[in-house]
């Protein structure tokens, strides 16, 4: 039976030591398994302790040394009970450090004491032949009775917590096993009880080497799996409710928890969103940024892990029902930097103990479903806005037309189906087909170069006696994926400014003819008046006069502009030298007058180009007239000419005041006049430019200018030579 005994404690033994260095191999500084060291080695010393009380009991060795054996025995015995409370408590996660202390100091004192006793004090026990007879002392026997009833009331309290039935297993035969040590005072029932608790030992070791390393290895792949599963089954939903419900029930799952709950961040607090298995009162209860579990994280954007709430957190709590959580783990969930909630998961006080493993899974959970919660919130953006814009595009009474790359139709509002007959069976024909030509772009080539560059090209579009002014744009940038177009009905503004013009035109003419017998008549009275000494009467005269000739160019701009803007040319070939010199020669008198050089140049071989003459020269005496009134006297005015075989370039510069940055985008506009400082003596109808501008494009010129305050304007007109210019 002895041999028996022994061998089962070798082997046990063995073993066990063997898990444990393969444990400590994986992890030492895990507080559990140097709680599983301990344990091991002072039931190691348990054995020992046995072992030599036998064998000095076999063979006869002196009182003394049988003394110190069961020393060791009794040493083991008790600070294995200590040991398996301990590594108990560990493993369900309630034993606060300070009692851990107390347990480690209780073990001390019982080595202090057995030192005490064994020193002065032999050991209770007697040798009758070859029986041996052992009673423990009562110390031993109270310190065992408390530590082993705690274990057992904590097995059978937290065995939810524990989950592993072989784990419970061990602990249980490991404290029957230390029982059994006091049924009988005779040594070969200590050697049976140190055997079950040996067998108890390796159970338990085994089990930990299954938590520990087998399991978590076995679980990879199973976890890889899993979080693809994860990934694909929040990532698949759109609706940001079901996502946020998705991913605690994923994580309640994952984890093996009881509950989960997610808050989101509304900029200086938290908002719980969405619960699973939590109270649903408690939705939508804000927690301020920094307080509480998932307040601290939100702020830190780092994880937080409790083992047992009560226990370990000391903050505010964020829900009123806290004290029922066991273990929590919290985990920030940030996009982009920023953390835009918090996922935390939660097990009951009698529930699943987490470990640090599990932070690292939610974390990779935390990730995905961050990305998943931004991917939601864009596309709910995303069709808000799409919603918002169609339903705009549908109640407005302006058609709208949208094709793609292939020109086929991807959208059409109520308006466009009215205007152009389309209803649901032609929505997939080709647009070049199903609309008639007169809505389609005039010029495919030019619209596409116009939207390359500027993003739009207009153009007028003429149905059913109405006229629409068409604005076609890309859609998708960098690469074009289709068009969108949006036709206004411009018709009572197009009949509106026909009767505009129309008014203008004739009030115009008919105040041309007084206007012109009033300077006649004017003419007469300074005839009149010319001997007169009354220099009053002269000036009133003179007066007149100019108000007079203000008004006529007033009315000559007027209906210039407005017959340029019929873009009617009287086309002929137009010699830039021709045209510069009778420019300089009108304004030479008026030049003089405001005591400025005016000064002309046209460069050898420039060529000629096709347009309105008389136009175009209206159009060099209105910018060149601007610069003599817009220059001091004494300053210079310039008008050059200078061109290739493609392009001619007329440049009126002067040294004027300038126009400041912020009214250059403004001065081709009608009637339009800058305040700038200086200019407040200078009268004009704001006309000039206007028709400037209009002429040249009739011309297909382009007009731009160079200015800066105080330092002069350079106006600059091009168009193209007659080789290669198309008017229509």
């Amino acid at each position: 039976m002895s041999s028996l005994t022994l061998l089962i404690n070798a082997l046990s033994l063995a073993l066990a030591m063997s898990f444990l260095l393969i444990i400590l191999w994986q992890d030492s500084r895990k507080e559990l398994n140097q709680f599983f060291a301990i344990f091991l080695f002072l039931i190691t010393l348990w054995n020992v302790g046995a072992l030599l009380t036998q064998v000095a009991v076999m063979v006869g060795m002196d009182v003394v040394l049988i003394q110190f054996a069961v020393g060791i025995l009794e040493l083991g015995f008790i600070g294995s009970s200590i040991a398996i409370y301990v590594l108990t408590t560990v493993l369900i996660g309630t034993s606060l450090k300070r009692f851990r202390t107390m347990a480690l100091a209780s073990l001390i004192l019982v080595v202090a004491y057995r030192g005490f006793i064994i020193a002065n004090t032999p050991p209770t026990f007697e040798i009758i032949s070859e029986s041996f007879t052992y009673r423990f002392p009562l110390l031993s026997v109270l310190f065992y009775i408390f530590f082993d009833f705690l274990t057992l009331y904590l097995v059978w309290h937290y065995r939810r917590t524990l989950r592993s039935r072989v784990m419970i297993f061990g602990i249980v035969l490991f404290v029957i096993g230390q029982s059994t040590g006091f049924l009988n005072p005779e040594l070969f029932v200590v050697w049976i009880s140190t055997s079950i608790s040996a067998v108890a030992a390796l159970i338990i070791s085994s089990e930990m080497i299954q938590q520990e390393i087998i399991k978590p290895l076995a679980s990879r792949i199973s976890q890889v799996e899993a979080m693809h599963r994860v990934s694909l089954a929040v990532s698949s939903q759109t609706a940001l409710d079901t996502v946020l419900d998705e991913i605690t029930k994923q994580a309640v799952g994952w984890l093996d928890a009881d509950a989960a709950g997610i808050f989101l961040n509304k900029g200086t607090e938290l908002e719980l969103e969405t619960v699973y298995e939590l109270p649903r009162e408690s939705l939508h209860t804000r927690v301020d940024i920094g307080d509480g579990v998932a307040g601290t994280v939100a702020q830190t954007h780092q994880s937080i892990f409790l083992i047992n709430y009560g226990r370990d957190w000391r903050g505010k709590s964020e829900l009123p029902y806290a004290n029922d959580f066991g273990s929590m783990i919290s985990v920030p969930l940030i996009y982009g930097g920023d953390v835009i909630g918090v996922l935390m998961v939660i097990t009951g006080k009698n529930g699943r103990l987490f470990a640090r493993e599990d932070v690292h899974l939610l974390e990779l959970l935390g990730a995905q479903a961050a990305v998943a919660i931004a991917h939601s919130r864009f596309l709910q953006e995303v069709e808000s806005g799409r919603n918002q814009l169609e339903s705009l595009l549908v109640s407005t009474e302006n058609p709208v037309v949208a094709v793609n790359r292939r020109f086929e139709l991807i959208f059409v509002n109520p308006a466009a189906r009215e205007l152009f007959s389309i209803d649901d069976s032609t929505q997939t024909k080709d647009i070049t087909k199903l609309l008639p030509r007169a809505a389609l772009p005039p010029d495919y080539r030019a619209a596409l170069r116009d939207m390359n560059h500027f993003r739009v090209y207009t153009y007028e579009v003429s149905l059913d006696s109405k006229v629409f002014l068409c604005h076609l744009t890309p859609i998708g940038r960098p690469r074009v994926t289709g068009w969108v177009a949006v036709l206004n009905n411009i018709t009572q503004l197009k009949e509106l400014d026909r009767l505009k013009s129309e008014m203008v035109r004739m009030t115009s003419h008919d105040l041309k003819n007084p206007l012109q017998a009033a300077l006649a008549n004017v003419e007469l009275l300074k005839e009149d008046v010319t001997n007169l000494p009354d220099e009053d009467i002269h000036l009133s005269v003179s007066v007149i006069e100019k108000q007079l000739e203000r008004m006529n160019r007033i009315i000559r701009g007027i209906l210039d502009l407005e017959r340029v803007k019929t873009g009617a040319l009287t086309l002929g070939i137009c010699r830039p030298e021709r045209i510069v010199k009778r420019t300089l020669d009108e304004l030479r008198l008026f030049a003089d007058e405001w005591h400025i050089t005016l000064e002309g140049k046209v460069t050898e071989d420039v060529p000629d180009f096709q347009g309105d003459e008389e136009q175009f020269e209206r159009a060099l005496i209105n910018l060149v007239e601007n610069a003599i009134k817009f220059t001091a006297p004494g300053g210079k005015v310039w008008l050059t000419v200078d061109g290739q075989s493609d392009e001619i370039r007329f440049k009126v510069k002067d040294t004027g005041i300038g126009i400041p940055t912020e009214l250059q985008p403004h001065i081709f506009e009608r009637f339009f006049r800058g305040r700038q400082k200086g200019a407040e003596h200078i009268t004009g109808s704001g006309l000039g430019l206007s028709l400037v501008k209009t002429v040249v494009e009739n011309h297909n010129g382009k007009i731009w200018l160079e200015s800066a305050e105080n330092q002069g304007t350079t106006f600059f007109v091009t168009v193209p030579a007659m080789a290669l210019q198309a008017i229509d």
